[in-house]
Parts: structure tokens; C-alpha cells; sequence
């Protein structure tokens, strides 16, 4: 894994990074460089000018086709790898200069030991990407950081930490808000009308964050959200019970006596308070919810470290 390698470097005293963001990368790729580049390994000219073909086959903007004298589609198949093969060259350029250099398609990091090389390879870096690569580098984007500055240094939506066992992967503060903010959307209480379904979406999300994020040293913090995420279940389900007969019903069911069921469906709490308390943890346990399609987020995270 890519910010694994950063980790690595970081390992070794690379603790300074040089963060580079390219300016609309898929759209100004130079065609007749990036052919030439093709040319150096595909015999076959037939294969280049189908290539040829694809890279100016236009773009439709409101209905309107336009020509494409630069770039590659984005979202066609063979862009990822066109764009790869065209910064082949950084790649190995900075690697003959003894650059631990690590990127993941525009994604590019650099790694150097102190501060002052580190600006001088942001220099250095930017002039061969603009003038040997006819691409545009966003200068207010990109920047020298320490690996550590949990947030300014972001790669791929990780960032690292370092404790007394050492140096350690961690998720970015970003990128957590941002999967907390879609937790909170497919479990809100105002258009959650049946958990079934809202449960299997929650599931299928964050079963592929954790199959990308898991890597990440987080088992605190995921023991946290799964606690939060079991209230919020239990807070919608206390919601679509509505009327207090109804919820004293359910309630009874789910074995909770009379008297608590009466007591609690009657609370004039708010819905976060009330759908905390010791009864309804009872009425709705981890077990029951995990029945209906909870996907515990603790188990998953342990299951996925045991595999590894």
C-alpha cells in the first residue's frame, strides 16, 4: 500500500514531504509526447494510432461534441494507465537521483531528510514536471510538510502518527469527518422509514471504507463510532415506533417488564436521550440488531487485523 511506503521512508528518517498537486492532470496530457512514449515499447503502429484515436475522440460538453487536442477521457479505461505511463519518466528520473519518490497515478510524494532539501526538491520537482512534462503544477497546493503534520500532510486520505512503539498509519482527520457526515446521512432519523434497508446501506458503505481504510491504526477511535453508530440505529427505530402505546408494545416483546415499558414509553426525553437509556439497550441489544443486519464495526475491524 502506497502511505504504507511513506511509512516506511518515515521509518528511515525521510520526515520531510513535498506534496505535489497537478493542475487538471488528465486533461493536459501532451498527445504527442505520451505517443512517442508508447512508441518506445509498441512495435505495432496500428496500436498507437487506435490509441491515437481514443485520445482525440472528443468530449461531449451540453450536448455538444468537442475536439481534445490534449488529455485523456476521465473515467475511461485506458486513461489510468495512459497517465501512468507518462510520469513513468518523474518516477524514474527522481529515483536515478536518489529520490524515494512515491505515487499513486497524479498522486505524487517526495521524501528528503530535512527541511532545506525538501525545498529545494519542490523547486527542482516542479521545473521537470512544467518544462520536461509541459504540465501545470498547482503552487498553492502544493507544499513541504513534516509526514507527521497530521493536518496539513494528507495522502491518499491517510496521514501518520508516531507514539512509543514508533511510527504508525492513522486515517486523516478529513477523511473521518467525511465518513462520519455520510454515516449521519444514511442513518438520519428524518427519512430513515424502515432500518432493514437503512442497515444494509450502512453496510455496504462501510464495509468498502474499512476494506480501504483498514489498514490504519484506529481501534479506539472505531470502538467509538461503532458505540455512536449502535445509539443512532437504536435512536430511529425509537423514532418509527412513534405513538407511546406503540412503543410500550414493542417494548413487551422484546422482553422488557410492564412497569419499565410504561415508563419509558411515556418519557418526555428527547429521542437521543431517551433511546440510550438501560431499557431500551435491553429491548434493543447488540445481538437483536446485529440479527436484523447491523454490521458491527469492531468485529469487522478485528476480523480484517487478524487476517493480516
Amino acid at each position: 500500500m502506497y502511505c504504507s511506503r511513506v511509512k516506511e521512508y518515515a521509518e528511515k528518517g525521510y520526515r520531510y514531504a513535498v506534496s505535489l498537486d497537478l493542475s487538471k492532470y488528465f486533461d493536459t496530457l501532451n498527445h504527442e509526447r505520451l505517443l512517442n512514449l508508447l512508441r518506445k515499447d509498441i512495435d505495432d503502429e496500428r496500436v498507437i494510432q487506435i490509441i491515437k484515436r481514443y485520445l482525440k475522440s472528443g468530449v461531449m460538453v451540453n450536448g455538444v461534441v468537442m475536439e481534445t487536442e490534449e488529455g485523456s477521457p476521465q473515467g475511461g479505461n485506458l486513461s489510468p494507465l495512459l497517465a501512468n505511463i507518462y510520469l513513468d519518466e518523474f518516477d524514474k528520473e527522481f529515483e536515478k537521483r536518489g529520490v524515494p519518490c512515491v505515487r499513486y497515478a497524479d498522486d505524487i510524494v517526495l521524501l528528503s531528510r530535512s527541511e532545506r532539501a525538501a525545498k529545494r526538491l519542490l523547486e527542482t520537482s516542479t521545473s521537470y514536471l512544467e518544462g520536461k512534462l509541459k504540465l501545470t503544477v498547482n503552487k498553492e497546493k502544493s507544499k513541504v510538510t513534516s509526514v507527521f503534520a497530521i493536518r496539513n500532510f494528507k495522502y491518499l486520505g491517510f496521514a501518520r502518527g508516531r507514539n512509543g512503539s514508533g511510527i504508525y498509519v492513522r486515517v486523516h482527520a478529513k477523511s473521518w469527518r467525511k465518513m462520519k457526515a455520510k454515516l449521519k446521512d444514511l442513518s438520519s432519523r428524518r427519512w430513515v422509514q424502515s432500518v432493514i434497508p437503512a442497515l444494509h446501506r450502512i453496510k455496504v458503505y462501510m464495509r468498502g471504507w474499512l476494506n480501504y481504510y483498514g489498514i490504519a491504526a484506529m481501534k479506539n477511535s472505531i470502538g467509538k463510532l461503532n458505540g455512536w453508530l449502535y445509539h443512532r440505529i437504536r435512536m430511529c427505530i425509537w423514532k418509527m415506533w412513534k405513538r407511546p402505546r406503540s412503543k410500550m408494545k414493542y417494548l413487551m416483546r422484546l422482553g422488557i417488564p410492564k412497569y419499565y415499558a410504561y415508563m419509558t414509553a411515556n418519557s418526555r426525553r428527547g429521542y437521543w436521550f431517551t433511546s440510550a437509556t438501560s431499557t431500551v439497550n435491553r429491548a434493543l441489544s447488540k445481538e437483536i440488531l446485529v440479527h436484523i443486519g447491523f454490521y458491527d464495526l469492531s468485529e469487522a475491524y478485528q476480523r480484517m487485523h487478524i487476517n493480516y
